[in-house]
């Protein structure tokens, strides 16, 4: 018996066919999730630069109104070359008034000239920011932000600031890497399963499809349905245990970048508190020093020019951390430097601002300061502390340290309302004699530990402050953190160190 030939070929087999049909389902699976967090993650990171861009803008607008009012260029260039500086990304900012005419750049050679804003960008015209994607010459993505510079509502200026765009590009490509490697893996894995049992592959691929699909379009929390013992079971376990990684990524990847953004800001709100320069009194010399412990501290000090025959000198701590912490510390500043000028009492302007803070700083927060008021007619001090550290002041004419240490408790203690508070806090008022020398301070001096855990002490700080009487308040202040290192051996900081040095000629 013959048999006719039939027009079958013998071609490639179902497990070679389905295999090869897998890893391109699988390719184009992978690649659009791939491609969904890659796009996801280039959109956080747009809106993170642009947001730190709008913040460094916003400072600099906000310091440079007296300067720019004043047509104070030197200033003015100070502010926007430390903007550069202290500000990763940062490649340009300009400071013009309504002239266009640039009082600052970190450009060379354009003082005085007129601005020309890059090709295709809109003017600021009245809006209060105004952020727009541009290239420069090099092919390098920035982003311009906008900000009118503004005394009383009226528009004096505005700063320009140009930040880079190209960390985005550099997370993009490390991302798409290591999703590379794990879409590889994870298609490899999948193949040996299917050369196994093809027919019960084939009976629920179509259901693991749906799933892979699902989780690929962002529904990470999809329950698998199929419950077996064999590759197919495995291969819907390995489907379950990439969503939940994926979701695990995902959510250590948006946690990073919060904290990270966080602190960023924090960081920089700290920065805009601190005094940029150190008041130039007639009689007296005036020195300071801050080192955070951590990427933000707690520690604060600043001048305050109450009048023309008075200033006061203020030290503070705050028991918070991070963003909150500075947001507290942002307000404590506000209300001391707005209320001072009409509170020249420390006691007065303390209760003033506990009064106004108390209900707003957060359970647990607190902050301890040591306020001094410093008469340049008479030469008096009039000071009170809020449950802060006692300061100490060289005596010339006693020949010996004294410790100023008024009572009072810390500003924010829920125990103690307003009345109480005032009760509570003390003022003393003392001469300030030809030769006297004074130092507010945080904890973080007298508490620095060696690396037995040996602290510094007051008894340290006192006997530096007075071997060194006869020096000028800079070489005090090189002086006593040099004693600070040398008792410390190279241990790593365990606190804030802030001081404030005030010497009367």
């Amino acid at each position: 018996m013959k048999f006719e030939k039939s027009g079958f070929r013998r071609g490639m087999g179902l497990k070679a066919k389905f295999s090869i049909w897998m890893i391109l389902f699988g390719l184009i699976v992978m690649g659009s999730v791939n491609l969904f967090f890659l796009f996801r993650e280039s959109k956080i990171l747009s809106e993170e630069i642009r947001l730190r861009g709008e913040t460094i803008a916003k400072n600099v607008a906000a310091n440079a109104e007296d300067p720019l009012g004043n047509k104070n260029d030197l200033l003015l260039s100070m502010f926007v070359y430390d903007t550069k500086a202290n500000n990763k990304g940062v490649v340009d900012c300009f400071i013009i008034d309504t002239g266009k005419k640039i009082w600052a750049s970190t450009e060379k050679f354009q003082l005085n000239d007129t601005y020309v804003s890059p090709p295709g960008l809109k003017p600021l015209l009245n809006n209060s920011i105004l952020v727009q994607p541009y290239k420069r010459d090099k092919g390098e993505e920035v982003y311009d932000i906008a900000v009118p510079i503004k005394i009383k509502e009226t528009s004096i200026g505005e700063v320009h600031l140009g930040i880079s765009r190209d960390a985005i590009k550099k997370n993009i490509k490390e991302t798409s890497k290591g999703m590379a490697i794990v879409t590889a893996v994870m298609l490899i894995s999948g193949v040996f399963g299917i050369l196994v049992i093809v027919s019960f592959i084939i009976g629920s691929i179509g259901r693991i499809t749906q799933d892979i699909e699902a989780i690929g379009n962002g529904d990470l929390d999809r329950e698998i349905m199929i419950r077996r013992g064999d590759e197919i079971g495995r291969i819907a376990n390995s489907v379950k245990e990439m969503a939940a990684k994926l979701k695990n990524a995902r959510a250590e990847i948006i946690e990073k970048e919060t904290m990270k953004r966080e602190m960023q800001i924090a960081h920089e709100i700290q920065q805009t508190l601190l005094p940029q320069v150190i008041p130039e009194t007639p009689g007296f010399q005036i020195a300071s020093y801050y080192e955070s412990a951590k990427y933000v501290g707690g520690d604060y000090y600043d001048y305050i020019k109450i009048d023309k025959d008075r200033f006061g000198v203020v030290v503070a701590d705050v028991s918070g951390k991070g963003v909150a912490g500075s947001l507290i510390m942002t307000m404590f500043r506000t209300i001391m430097r707005r209320e001072a000028l009409i509170n020249p009492s420390p006691h007065n302007l303390i209760s003033l601002t506990n009064f106004m803070l108390r209900k707003d700083i957060p359970e647990g927060i607190f902050i301890t300061l040591f306020y001094v008021v410093v008469d340049i007619l008479s030469k008096e001090i009039v000071y009170s502390c809020a449950g802060h550290n006692p300061a100490f002041l060289y005596s010339s004419s006693m020949k010996r340290i004294l410790s100023l240490n008024p009572k009072g408790p810390p500003l924010g203690i829920p125990l103690f309302d307003e009345r109480e508070f005032a009760r509570r806090l003390g003022e003393e008022k003392r001469n300030f004699n030809h030769g006297d020398i004074l130092i507010l301070y945080t904890d973080g001096i007298t508490e620095a530990m060696d690396r037995d855990k040996n602290q510094y002490g007051e008894e340290r700080l006192k006997t530096i402050i007075s071997e060194n009487r006869d020096c000028n308040v800079d070489e005090l202040k090189e002086n006593l953190l040099d004693s600070i290192r040398d008792f410390t051996g190279g241990a790593p900081q365990s606190d804030d160190v802030t001081f404030v040095l005030l010497k009367r000629e």
